[in-house]
């Protein structure tokens, strides 16, 4: 497998700030290279993932067609972690209730 698959949807976004413009990865391109680390056996990205994963009963599966090469296992991982980094992230900027 190649190093850091990154899913084609994924790239690097351009944000306007009060110091111009920068360019930041977005979470599907995270995901991916969370996805690939694990895949190469990264004992935290795997702890990462088994939290991320609502269906923890799939990771074994997904991880083991990834590594025979199956592009839409990786595209179900990388988009079940792209999704829940967005969730998260916008759990951790919710205003106070």
């Amino acid at each position: 497998m190649e190093p850091h698959f990154v899913h084609p949807l994924s790239s690097l976004e351009t944000l306007d700030t009060d110091e111009g413009k920068k360019e930041v990865i977005n979470s599907w391109a995270f995901a991916s290279v969370i996805w690939s680390t694990a895949l190469d056996g990264n004992e935290n990205a795997l702890i990462l993932i088994n939290e991320v994963f609502p269906d923890k009963s799939r990771i074994p599966l997904l991880i083991l067609r990834s590594k025979q090469g199956d592009e839409a296992a990786m595209r179900d991982a990388i988009g079940i972690i792209a999704f829940a980094i967005d969730d998260k992230l916008a759990e951790a900027f919710e205003p106070n209730k």
